[in-house]
């Protein structure tokens, strides 16, 4: 991973729906949260080591090993802060040590999301993660240290498309708030780590962190490998010790997506990758323009781009500018619209020589309307059934865009865009 990891980052898009009640596709957006950084710093000058230490973190437990009783769908005792404000609940450490086969997990949060969490599949289905090989080494990838990125992932052999690279639970899930003060976050923090099985925790107290000061050291590794995770209609930050290593580019060669009912990030190759070579995801949106890119990263990720993408800001934002005016005649769906499958066809190609393999259903969804327009309804179901894979890939089976592919492919003929525009 870099030096200043992962931030929280989630994909989603969304149709527009023009006067005429026709639903078309939109632009891709981003979205994102994590630590407030401001009150993270303002917090850390006077800051010493704070009054639970790290090696007395740990509840007592029984001469066995275990909790002496359990709580629920936990294994040790919540503990919890007073009422907080801003949320009008107390939040509460809840750990399950037996989570995942042993893996174990710990969730701050409050206790009515608690249940919400405890009535997952992933908790009360005890196939649901077995079943699709989560937190099973997939021996696709392994971990070493990269000449000015630190730690990063590597294939450890050749993969094609589609392949699954990793698929893992959490360490720690937190929900988002900022009404604790860094200190008391810390101790809370550091409580849901350190009740974590010893493989568990060491996987994550060896992440990358931003500051490096030993008072808020399991803040700062969350400051820097989150991802976001909406639970109960709240946003949660997740740490996912393995997926954490994978680095960034602008132009990735793999793509992720969240599962929340599994409490799984998933991680899929987006184009073929040698053995040897590093495997990347974007932590940012690669269809922003590059000044843009590279001040996100810089002030939430604490390093300078030097990509290919970023080096060549001028070709980049003006094939950036080319996507977008292809994507807005695409959309048009008015007499004097100067779409064409041609057109459709040259946005694919655009996409996969600007390096943004992982970002296709967009282009492959302009591709299915457009040829389902001028009534080719076979083309049109090759591209929307590669639009639907896309997503699966990127943003999972339940982004508002799955539903244009499923409505379009029960029948080409009878969707609203068939025969449109003129041939």
């Amino acid at each position: 991973m870099l030096p200043f990891g992962l931030c929280a980052l989630l994909l989603a898009f969304a149709p527009a729906v023009f006067a005429d009640s026709t639903p078309v596709l939109s632009r891709q957006s981003w979205h994102e949260s994590s630590l407030s950084t401001a009150l993270f710093q303002c917090a850390i000058d006077g800051l010493t080591e704070l009054a639970i230490p790290i090696h007395e973190a740990r509840p007592e437990i029984a001469a066995d090993g275990k909790s002496p009783e359990t709580f629920g769908a936990w294994t040790h005792q919540p503990i919890c802060t007073p009422t907080l404000a801003s949320l009008s609940s107390k939040l509460c450490v809840y750990t399950n040590a037996s989570f995942s086969n042993g893996r174990g997990i710990s969730i701050f949060t409050t206790p009515s999301l608690a249940e919400e969490f405890a009535n997952l599949p992933a908790f009360r289905d005890p196939k649901a993660l077995g079943g699709k090989a989560v937190n099973v080494n997939s021996r696709a990838w392994y971990t070493d240290q990269l000449p000015g990125k630190g730690v990063g992932m590597l294939a450890s052999k050749n993969l094609k498309f589609h392949d699954r690279v990793t698929a893992y639970t959490p360490a720690l899930i937190a929900h988002l708030e900022d009404e604790l003060s860094t200190a008391e976050r810390e101790k809370f923090f550091r409580i849901a780590v350190y009740q974590l099985p010893d493989a568990t925790r060491e996987a994550y107290l060896q992440l990358a962190y931003v500051y490096g000061h030993k008072a808020i050291r399991v803040q700062d590794i969350v400051k820097a490998n989150t991802f976001q995770l909406n639970v109960g209609g709240q946003n949660h930050l997740a740490v996912f010790p393995e997926t954490s290593r994978l680095n960034h580019a602008c132009a990735s060669n793999a793509q992720y997506y969240l599962d929340p009912s599994l409490l799984t990030h998933f991680v899929h190759v987006t184009r073929p990758i040698v053995r040897g070579e590093e495997i990347t995801i974007s932590y940012t949106s690669p269809l922003e323009p590059t000044h843009i890119r590279k001040q996100h990263l810089e002030n939430g990720f604490h390093f300078v781009c030097t990509c290919p993408r970023c080096s060549a800001a001028a070709a980049t934002d003006a094939t950036l500018q080319d996507i977008e005016a292809m994507q807005n005649a695409l959309n048009d769906w008015t007499s004097s619209s100067t779409a064409t499958t041609k057109l459709a066809e040259k946005l694919i190609q655009t996409y996969r020589k600007e390096g943004l393999e992982g970002f296709m259903d967009m282009p492959y969804g302009f591709a299915a309307l457009a040829y389902n327009a001028v009534g080719n309804a076979k083309k049109a179901e090759k591209y929307a059934k590669q639009a639907q894979e896309a997503i699966l890939m990127k943003d999972g089976p339940w982004t508002p865009n799955m539903q244009i592919w499923i409505d379009l492919l029960k029948d080409p003929r009878k969707h609203w865009s068939y025969q449109r525009r003129k041939p």
